[in-house]
């Protein structure tokens, strides 16, 4: 009698633990699918550069063992800056709840859920996501001869600008996602590329690391899934008069035959009063303090740079730049009083993953204050990706074998209240930071095809949440008044929703406008 109670009670407890591990397994449609459609699939879809598409439940399942290798390792996605040094806006990195969600998910037997529960799947159409533009350029359709060893490809093309303009944002959007790996997109006034295009017999000409002319000015740059390079309202780059364009594309080894078009867009500012945003390699050759910049074959060497704020300047965001024996990158600042300001560490560099970090805050420097960087190369055999076989001695330069030790800056002259512009949204979905709240009146409501605001707004970006919380319709309303509708009211269509009750939040400055309406 003992022992059968005993087994009923062991059947009991066994059955609870298989409900309670049932009931912990995240499911795809509820858990999965959105930090695949948040963090994976902006590379990770038919024709995008990633290997293999995670936006439908069945392709991910089929690549869940790989998933788990590169999630666990933090290989992917790929951020190389360190998290744990410092946040940033737009941001590729997993927390370590949804890695463990992703982990759980895979050893649980990949379960669906409840197809109801699943978000809406993200469509990539390669269209433009800031919309109305002022000035678009496009490569000549290219083939890459990238077989077995990478491409970097220039191509310089004109603008015929009549006059100086500042850019409000600028977009890369690829041609073919699938091979292209990363563009730098640089300005020039002088002929010298126009120069080495016409002097190549194909489309563009090869060179690796920056363009070949000594005059180029870094714009903007691209990696897949990054967010277009948008500046703060009220600012921009300025691009001169006449300018020619040129994008610098990488193409993998194994692309070969494939045709791209890539093409830029650009948008200009319309404010009337516009301050400069600058672009430059604050820390560059000249203020490395222990050169002569030279690293010796078979030597692993590390070089310190240090440059002097002369007035308070503010800083939009950081781009270390290395080329392929790079191992290690840290750059921060130190005040003339005060704490040091971590601004960017990468700890294993990486060539083909190298972008922009732009702080989710705008970051204020005191004159003063000290902009130093610690960059460690690597030149042995045990570098993965040492160009030389065997290793060379490297010096300053362009080439694939050569290196260089720049760390870019995108910055402005400072203005009281620098610091408090944000610029990283998922702050405020985070509920990290706390803006204003007003409500306002929609109409007709309940509506059926076209809401109305009754106003309009010079900046502002707008989410329509249904009753699950999801983000079911998502417009920057500066280019949605430009691309759809006209300036006198904010009108946005809807017919396509689902019949429901849905919240509005419109988000301008430090100010959101809250509202509710009735889908009919």
């Amino acid at each position: 009698m003992n022992i059968m109670k005993y087994f009923l009670s062991f059947i009991f407890i066994y059955l609870s633990l298989i409900s309670i591990t049932k009931a912990q397994t995240p499911y795809w449609s509820e858990t999965i699918a959105p930090i695949f459609y948040a963090n994976c699939t902006k590379c990770h879809h038919p024709g995008g550069l990633g290997k293999g598409s995670f936006v439908d439940y069945a392709d991910a399942v089929s690549g869940k063992n790989t998933i788990r290798y590169q999630v666990e390792n933090k290989t992917m996605p790929p951020w190389p800056g360190d998290p744990n040094y410092r946040h940033y806006a737009d941001e590729r990195v997993l927390k370590q709840s949804e890695i463990d969600a992703i982990v759980s998910w895979v050893s649980n037997g990949t379960p669906e859920g409840d197809k109801s529960k699943a978000p809406a799947k993200p469509i990539y159409n390669n269209n433009s996501k800031i919309g109305a533009y002022d000035l678009k350029v496009k490569i000549p359709t290219y083939t890459s001869t990238a077989a077995t060893g990478d491409i970097y490809r220039c191509f310089s093309i004109p603008t015929n600008l009549p006059a100086n303009r500042y850019i409000a944002a600028v977009e890369i959007i690829p041609g073919n996602p699938k091979i292209v790996h990363h563009v730098l997109v640089f300005q020039d006034t002088t002929v010298t590329t126009d120069n080495l295009d016409k002097a190549d017999p194909l489309p563009g000409y090869t060179n690796f690391g920056g363009t070949g002319s000594n005059n180029s000015v870094l714009i903007a740059p691209y990696v897949p899934g990054a967010e277009p390079v948008i500046f703060p309202t009220g600012t921009g780059v300025k691009m001169y008069k006449n300018a020619r364009i040129i994008l610098q594309i990488h193409y993998p080894a194994g692309t070969n035959t494939e045709i791209d078009s890539t093409s830029l867009i650009i948008r200009f500012t319309t404010q009337p009063s516009v301050r400069e945003v600058f672009i430059a390699p604050i820390l560059n050759h000249y203020n490395i303090s222990n050169g002569p910049f030279a690293i010796a074959k078979d030597q692993v060497k590390t070089f310190y740079q240090s440059y002097t704020v002369p007035i308070d300047v503010t800083l939009l965001s950081v781009m270390p730049h290395m080329h392929l024996i790079g191992k290690s990158s840290k750059v921060f600042t130190k005040p003339a009083s005060g704490d040091t300001i971590p601004l960017v560490k990468i700890n294993d560099w990486d060539f083909h993953w190298q972008g922009q970090y732009r702080f989710q805050y705008l970051q204020k420097i005191t004159a003063g204050s000290k902009i130093q960087s610690i960059v460690t190369y690597d030149n042995t055999s045990s570098n993965p990706n040492q160009p030389s076989n065997p290793p060379k001695a490297v010096t300053l330069g362009e080439a694939t074998t050569s290196e260089m030790m720049l760390t870019y800056f995108y910055y402005m002259y400072y203005q009281s209240g620098d610091e408090k512009i944000l610029q990283d949204s998922s702050l405020l979905k985070a509920g990290i930071f706390k803006p204003t709240i007003q409500k306002f009146t929609i109409h007709p409501n309940p509506v059926k095809d076209v809401l109305f605001t009754g106003f309009n707004f010079q900046d502002a970006s707008v989410q329509i949440i249904d009753n699950l919380g999801r983000v079911v319709l998502e417009k920057n309303y500066k280019d949605f008044i430009r691309t759809a509708y006209n300036l006198e009211t904010m009108s946005m269509e809807v017919k396509n929703l689902h019949s429901g009750i849905y919240s509005v939040l419109i988000t301008t400055g430090n100010t959101i406008y809250k509202s509710k309406f009735i889908k009919e």
